[in-house]
C-alpha cells in the first residue's frame, strides 16, 4: 500500500504526518480464508499539528483510494479501513471519506491531535486466489475556519 498526502485550506498553517511501519499486508493463510479477511497488524498514524497564529481552525482527515480495484479485478470495496478507537469497519471507496474532525486552536485545543487507520483486506475461498493485491491509499487534510 502507499499512502500519499493532499492538503486543502491552509496548508501552511497545519501539517498532517503519515507515520507507518511497511505497510504490507501478510500473504493470506487457509486461517485467513477461513476469517474472511487478512488484516495489516500495523496502521497508519497521523498527527495533526499547528504552526504559525493561534487562529481556531476545524480540521479534518479523510481517507480514499486512487484506484477502483485492488487487481485481480478485486474491487476496492474489499479494502477496509477503521479508525483505531472504533470497533466499525469501512468499505474504501475512491471518494473522500471523512476519518475524524477536530477543532483546534494552536497549543491549547487539540494541538497536536493524533489517530491511527487499520486496513484489511476481505478474502472469498471462491473468488479470490492468492495473489498481491495492492492499491493506493490518500489521506486528505480539510482545514477550514469556524
Amino acid at each position: 500500500m502507499l499512502a500519499a498526502l493532499l492538503a486543502r485550506g491552509a496548508a501552511a498553517q497545519v501539517t498532517l504526518t503519515l507515520t507507518q511501519t511497511p505497510n504490507v499486508f501478510p500473504a493470506p493463510t487457509v486461517v485467513d480464508y477461513n476469517a474472511g479477511v487478512v488484516v495489516n497488524p500495523t496502521g497508519i498514524l497521523f498527527t495533526i499539528t499547528l504552526a504559525g497564529a493561534a487562529a481556531n481552525r476545524t480540521t479534518s482527515v479523510a481517507i480514499r483510494s486512487g484506484s477502483a480495484t485492488l487487481g485481480g479485478g478485486k474491487p476496492i470495496g474489499d479494502l477496509e479501513w477503521r479508525r483505531a478507537d472504533l470497533v466499525g469497519w469501512n468499505a474504501m471507496t475512491t471518494t473522500d471519506a471523512t476519518v475524524e474532525s477536530r477543532p483546534v486552536r494552536k497549543n491549547t485545543l487539540n494541538d497536536p491531535w493524533s489517530n491511527q487507520v487499520f486496513l484489511r483486506i476481505r478474502l472469498n475461498w471462491v473468488t479470490d486466489p492468492p495473489a498481491t493485491y495492492t492499491a493506493p491509499v490518500v489521506f486528505t487534510l480539510t482545514v477550514t475556519t469556524p
